[in-house]
C-alpha cells in the first residue's frame, strides 16, 4: 500500500491502482502510460502558474485543488512512477 498526503493505493507490475484520493474513496487503474501522461499534464500546469484546477473522480465529483496541491500532486506521482517496475 502506497499512502501519501493526497493519494493512497497500491503498485502493481505496470500500473498504480489508486485508492484514495484527498481522503474520498475512489477506485482506478492507472497504467504507466497513463501516469507519464499525468506528470507531464501536471508539470505543465504547475509551471504555467495555474492556482486551481478540477480532479474528475469516477467520472462524475469534481474535485479542487490548489497550486500547491497540485505540486505536491506531482511529486507523489512522480515518486509512484519510479517505483513501477
Amino acid at each position: 500500500m502506497e499512502v501519501n498526503s493526497l493519494i493512497s493505493g497500491d503498485i502493481e507490475e505496470n500500473a498504480f491502482v489508486l485508492t484514495q484520493f484527498k481522503h474520498m474513496k475512489t477506485q482506478s487503474v492507472i497504467s504507466r502510460e497513463r501516469l507519464e501522461a499525468l506528470c507531464d499534464y501536471l508539470m505543465k500546469k504547475v509551471e504555467s502558474g495555474e492556482q486551481e484546477h478540477f480532479i474528475t473522480l469516477n467520472d462524475q465529483m469534481p474535485v479542487r485543488i490548489n497550486h500547491s496541491e497540485m505540486e505536491e500532486l506531482l511529486q507523489e506521482l512522480i515518486d509512484i512512477r519510479g517505483k513501477l517496475s
